[in-house]
């Protein structure tokens, strides 16, 4: 214990000294050309850097450590199983398991056809984590039975039962739903380690280098460090029985630990598939779940009628006296799941009376079992969403019905082939090109005003700078920023939203050439943002063959250069427009990208080569451009009196070209500094906490942004000011320098905006829940209605951060034809 308490010490003395050092070295540089020897000062501060460098190793090194030790696999594992264990520990109680006491669940052998080795004689309720530990020797095990008989909660309990029992270093249970599987789409490790990252999103970093380039979650895999629960392989399509099997099976061969359910029918399906060499799971235990018994259920729904004698008990005489027999009603409620609805819909809660209750009779008109069944799962939803008296529900049972049957449809057609509902994926839902072009206006419209609004400040406090007057004029460095910024979020439907958005401003008052030029100016300036995109969040700098060209940005290169040559016969814009547009097709990235696999809890900066190298490169290329046009214009554009993008006179020429480099610089230098961090394995993983933290990385990333970009463009524009003949000012006298900062915030605020649309998971979110509040009638506040519905009314269940239905039963239900009267 000794040696781990002084490493908190060391890193806290680290960052304090490094922090006093750089203020101390900064205050001495400042006060070192009012002193008579300023080399005393400087001379001074050279000793200093063998502590700050013995700081900094120790700093570095404790890191290292702690990083080392926070990745150890055994570490990991006994993490996990800690969040995993609060996790279902959480959602036993909210799908109230227990209430009034777990429904008994008993279970036979399971046939021999079916598995190899009979998992030990008949059991019954919390007997399951004794038998898979002394009957089960291979640790694998088949959980065979009926729609509805159970399965899914004898998992849970057999979750729960080997995490008690788990030691330091074991497999940790892990229940994986395999209705959100595709096997076509993706092998199961993959789909194994994707969803330990959305569930547990810590996973999500990167493993230590003898683990090769994978993440933890990965490397726990890797070492058999998760015993893998597949629950529900029954839901998955018939024809991917066959396909499914195999890949189960190559994913986790003998020697492997594995939990799986299934309906026997399906299983037996997938044993012999039509075509192909049959699959099996070689050293399989299996068991079969039996029917609830007539006497388990009666006692079951009288006491959560409020026991023997009791006035809402004594409505289940008629169906109590079928029990046992063969009438539908009997054979539908020897079903937990049945049971458990039948109790929602005809026994009453707290604060309610029997005459508002439907009479529990009615079933014994249902012809057949499947109609009881059908009867039930239509009823659920309204007896789950009654009025209580001790708690209000913003949501009738109406809305929450139509709510909950577009889920259930938006879930059965999910791009994907998931069967959930996760917050970060609703922008599936919404039509491709409508969050890029809301990202242009809003990019749009905030660099108008953050410009104009500037602008109006310098103008009170410094009216010797020369600036537009006029509102709709001041459209330069605003436009230009929000222009490659839009196609930077959002790709060219951005970009030409916040073009559209600069014609309509300008388009009464100025000449049919100026609109052209304006237009012209937009088309570019996307593909830039396009290019930006390509360098900042490509995984990696290569040029793509023209086969594999988006042609749509060549052709609106072409379209921006017929602009630039109708207005003033503009040669320089239109070679340049045609260069972004070849640029933007060979190594651009268009569009927001694809959806996050999880949220993050928040951003840090992180420095690295590669990013610094993109960044410079980026600004290199792009504001380079600008330099050989100001250098050229008097060649290509013959003489002054034309119309440039960037000025004649070659010495302004290079302030612009290092101011245009600067934004595309600080853009792509922000974009691949801005980490991620994933969400701590012991922080809860419920959406709503999720989705709070990563809205503040929007903030983050905005914040940062300002900062840094203020500080880089704003020097640029200070030292163009005082040392070029033009610059931000156009010729402004050096008493306006310092203003340049705060117009280095205009471009600076719009890219950190920017770069948290293309990273931050809730703007996506933000669009969804709004286009689908509009068109589907579904409540505004989705996460507070899906939270609602699964705490308090028991329709959905969580796992990890995403819902599902309680119930594949109740999904498909809800999903077919709309039967209300």
């Amino acid at each position: 214990m000794s040696g781990v308490a002084p490493r908190p010490r060391v890193r806290r003395a680290g960052i304090v000294y490094l922090a006093l050092f750089a203020a101390g070295t900064l205050g001495a540089l400042l006060i070192a050309p009012r002193v008579e020897d300023p080399a005393a000062v400087v001379a001074a501060l050279l000793p200093t850097g063998a502590g700050a460098y013995l700081a900094w190793s120790a700093y570095r090194a404790d890191r290292a450590e702690a990083a080392s030790a926070a990745t150890d696999p055994a570490v990991v594992a006994d993490r996990l199983a800690v969040a995993v264990r609060r996790q279902w520990e959480a959602e036993a109680r909210a799908r109230r398991l227990a209430d009034p006491y777990p429904l008994p669940v008993s279970w036979r052998g399971a046939d021999a056809d079916l598995a190899e080795v009979t998992a030990g004689p008949a059991g019954r309720d919390g007997e399951i984590g004794a038998v898979f530990a002394d009957s089960v020797p291979d640790r694998r095990l088949l959980v065979l039975g009926a729609p509805g008989s159970g399965k899914t909660l004898l998992l849970v309990r057999l979750l729960l039962a080997l995490i008690e029992d788990r030691t330091a270093g074991d497999p940790v249970p892990v229940l994986f739903p395999l209705a959100s599987w595709d096997p076509t789409a993706v092998d199961l490790r993959a789909w194994m380690e994707r969803k330990l990252v959305q569930d547990h999103a810590e996973l999500g970093a990167v493993a230590p280098g003898e683990y090769g380039e994978t993440t933890l979650a990965g490397m726990l895999l890797e070492r058999r460090l998760v015993l893998p629960v597949l629950d529900g392989f029954d839901e998955l399509p018939p024809e991917m029985g066959g396909l499914a099997l195999h890949l189960i099976a190559e994913a986790l061969p003998y020697g492997c630990g594995l939990v799986l359910s299934s309906r026997p029918a399906e299983y037996r399906a997938a044993l012999r598939p039509r075509t192909g060499v049959p699959a099996r799971l070689t050293g399989m235990a299996g068991i079969h779940l039996e029917p609830l018994g007539a006497d388990d259920v009666a006692d079951y729904l009288l006491r959560g009628a409020g026991g023997h004698g009791a006035p809402a008990a004594t409505r289940w005489a008629p169906v109590v006296a079928v029990l046992g027999t063969d009438a539908p009603v009997a054979r539908a409620l020897g079903s937990p799941l049945m049971v458990s609805l039948a109790r929602t819909v005809y026994n009453p809660r707290p604060g309610e009376v029997e005459g508002e209750l439907p009479d529990p009779a009615e079933l014994l008109r249902c012809p057949a079992r499947r109609a009881v069944e059908r009867h039930l799962l239509d009823a659920f939803v309204d007896a789950a969403y009654r009025p209580r008296r001790e708690r209000s529900c913003p949501w009738p049972p109406g809305q929450a019905r139509h709510a909950l049957r577009f889920l259930a449809r938006h879930m059965e057609r999910g791009a994907d082939g998931a069967a959930e509902v996760a917050w970060w994926k609703l922008g599936q839902a919404v039509p491709g090109a409508l969050p890029q072009v809301l990202a242009g206006v809003l990019l749009g419209v905030l660099g108008w005003l953050a410009e104009g609004a500037i602008m109006e400040v310098i103008q009170l406090f410094a009216p010797q700078v020369p600036s537009p007057t006029r509102w709709e004029e001041r459209g330069g460095l605003g436009v230009v920023a929000a222009g490659i910024c839009g196609g930077l979020a959002g790709g060219l439907a951005a970009g030409m939203a916040v073009t559209l958005l600069c014609v309509a401003a300008v388009a009464p008052d100025v000449p049919a050439a100026l609109v052209l030029h304006r237009l012209a100016d937009g088309g570019s300036l996307a593909l830039v943002g396009v290019i930006i995109s390509g360098f900042a969040f490509g995984s990696r700098t290569a040029v793509r063959r023209p086969a594999d060209w988006d042609w749509r940005l060549p052709a609106t290169g072409c379209a921006a250069a017929i602009c630039y040559a109708l207005c003033f016969g503009n040669a320089c814009g239109t070679v340049s427009a045609l260069l972004y547009g070849l640029m933007a097709a060979a190594v651009g990235r268009d569009g927001v990208g694809t959806d996050p696999a999880c949220p993050v809890a928040r951003v840090r900066w992180h420095w690295s080569p590669r990013g610094v190298s993109r960044g410079l490169l980026g600004g290199l290329l792009l504001g380079g451009t600008i330099l050989i046009e100001g250098l050229l214009a008097d060649v290509l554009s013959g003489g002054a009196a034309r119309m440039y993008i960037a000025p004649a006179d070659p010495v302004a020429a290079g302030w612009a070209a290092w101011q245009v480099g600067a934004v595309f610089a600080v853009s792509c230098l922000l974009v691949n500094g801005l980490r991620t961090v994933p969400v701590d394995l012991g922080v809860c993983v419920e959406g709503r906490a999720l989705l709070a933290n990563d809205r503040r990385t929007l903030g983050t990333c905005v914040l940062t942004a300002a900062v840094l970009g203020a500080l880089v463009i704003g020097t640029q524009g200070w030292c163009a000011t005082v040392w070029g003949s033009t610059g931000v000012w156009g010729g402004a006298a050096t008493e306006g320098r310092h203003w340049a900062y705060a117009v280095g915030l205009v471009p600076s605020l719009l890219t950190g905006l920017a770069i948290g649309i293309r990273q931050s998971a809730w703007s996506r979110y933000a669009v969804a829940r709004g286009y689908l509040a509009l068109r589907a009638k579904v409540p505004f506040d989705l996460m507070a209605f899906l939270a609602d519905a699964h705490e308090h009314h028991g329709v959905l269940r969580r796992t990890g951060a995403v819902y599902q239905f309680r119930h594949i039963e109740l999904q498909h239900r809800l999903a077919g034809p709309d039967l209300s009267p």
